[in-house]
């Protein structure tokens, strides 16, 4: 992968892809910043490397390839300006943001259809006028899209970064790693996490399991889950990749012992902790899983802090319902008091999941990253081939 660093890029006109799709609250205000403050570095390493002009593309949400004011950056233009210290006011709607003299931010990338389609006249519209490119955008490296790798046939590319940090990171949970290696899996998509279970189980000895993914395992394993969120066109190959890690030595996949039940997934309602035998009969069928029980909790704790490496990514419950985010709070905690109190390598990814961790004032460091990718991590540590990475070789 070409870095940064090996690029000539004084006096030079630099196109940055940076990943600033940051959460946002219903009112247009911005609710998490990290997405921004991780594009810092390399910002300032191209104003102190002297280069003649920073031109930054970004996409946010998904307006589908229409303008959506709604998804507008020029809140994320105001943010940058305020992190940068430069008091700068701008002119909105408009299809570019001054944030100084050597900086500017484009519109939506993807208010243009040409962005997602990987049109290579769109593309070629980014280049012109750029002499270097740098993606520095792990959250989109695995999207084939104009500005992640159709950009890279018209401009010399480089890694920025943070993309440069993600794979350092990332690559070392694929190769030989301190032991006990645990691997926390939640969230809805178990076909997201499936392949990097096929991949990290020669590597990791233990994958604790939670969320709606925990759902369909136990559905495969003949359990009742009532109204759960379960991937029915996965109950097969889950079942293939429990009974495969069970028979592989010295390998532990952990599902709930018990778990938190609820009449509606929106709010609390006639609340139950069940055990997961009892689910082996349908008692249970006006009810869905909203988050791990105590006795999983206290399980999943007590092998997170025997652990070395840790791995973490989906969350345990519906935690966007506070009362269901329990089982989350108390892994983020567990992890936050490993990474203080031991020589530990831990990586956590997925939005949800690092914007719980950060509400308890956790932060990378020497023993925790926070990972900006989502769909990226996991399809890097699935062993995937990852386009935007790819068109940096």
């Amino acid at each position: 992968m070409k870095k940064i660093q090996d690029a000539q890029i004084a006096d030079k006109k630099i196109l940055v892809r940076v990943d600033f799709n940051v959460p946002l609250l219903k009112n247009g205000e911005i609710e998490g910043d990290k997405r921004i403050r991780e594009a810092l570095p390399t910002i300032q390493y191209l104003l102190d490397n002297h280069v003649a002009k920073i031109t930054l593309v970004s996409h946010l949400g998904k307006p589908d390839g229409k303008r959506d004011e709604s998804l507008s950056l020029y809140p994320i233009a105001n943010r940058l300006a305020k992190l940068l210290k430069n008091d700068v006011k701008f002119d909105n709607p408009a299809d570019e943001y001054k944030i100084s003299d050597k900086i500017s931010l484009l519109e939506n990338l993807r208010f243009n259809p040409g962005e997602e389609a990987n049109d290579p006249k769109f593309a070629e519209s980014l280049a012109h006028g750029q002499d270097v490119f740098v993606n520095d955008a792990f959250g989109t490296a695995h999207r084939a899209h104009a500005s992640t790798e159709g950009v890279t046939k018209f401009l010399p590319s480089f890694a920025g970064l943070l993309i440069q940090k993600e794979v350092e990171k990332l690559s070392a949970l694929l190769k030989d790693t301190e032991h006990p290696y645990t691997v926390i899996l939640g969230g809805a998509k178990i076909a997201d996490k499936l392949p990097v279970i096929k991949n990290l189980c020669s590597r990791a000895d233990n994958f604790l399991i939670g969320g709606a993914i925990s759902s369909t395992f136990l559905a495969a394993r003949r359990h009742h889950l009532g109204k759960s969120l379960i991937d029915t066109e996965d109950l097969r190959e889950a079942n293939v990749v429990w009974q495969s890690l069970i028979d592989t030595p010295n390998r532990n996949l952990y599902l709930p012992k018990d778990i938190v039940m609820s009449i509606s997934i929106e709010k609390p309602d006639d609340i139950q902790e069940v055990d997961v035998e009892e689910l082996l009969q349908p008692a249970f069928e006006d009810y869905s899983a909203v988050d791990i029980g105590p006795n999983t909790i206290e399980q999943y704790q007590s092998i997170i802090s025997d652990s070395k490496t840790v791995f973490w990514n989906g969350n345990m419950g519906i935690s966007e319902v506070r009362s269901f985010a329990n089982g989350t709070v108390e892994i983020a905690q567990a992890l936050k008091e490993l990474s203080q109190n031991n020589e530990v390598q831990i990586v956590i990814g997925g939005g949800d999941t690092v914007a719980e961790v950060e509400i308890l004032g956790v932060e990378s460091n020497d023993n925790i990253f926070l990972s900006t990718g989502g769909g990226a991590t996991l399809e890097f540590l699935a062993g995937k081939v990852l386009p935007g990475l790819k068109a940096l070789e």
